[in-house]
């Protein structure tokens, strides 16, 4: 019943991965004039110059490298631990 659960979430945070990789890995959006002929890219830029993306991008992206530093020293010390402990429960039996 619990694991239908932890499935699931884990499918949903890899699925929200791979997005986010794909949406970054992707080109700009290219000039496209709105109906009033106005470009959408002066619109962002406008946005931009209120908003602070870069920063945000920038702590984005170390947030998402300490995050995944720390899941590869939790993978490691995971790996470790099953290893003895396999290596162990061979030699009681």
């Amino acid at each position: 019943m619990y694991y239908d659960l932890f499935i699931q979430i884990a499918l949903m945070l890899s699925l929200g991965a791979i997005i986010y990789l794909v949406a970054s890995a992707l080109p700009r959006i290219s000039e496209v004039q709105d109906v009033n002929g106005s470009s959408l890219i002066d619109k962002a830029r406008s946005l931009g110059s209120i908003l602070p993306l870069d920063q945000v991008d920038s702590k984005l992206n170390a947030i998402k490298n300490k995050a995944l530093r720390r899941l590869k020293i939790w993978v490691m010390k995971a790996d470790n631990f099953l290893s003895k402990r396999l290596n162990n429960g061979g030699d009681k039996i």
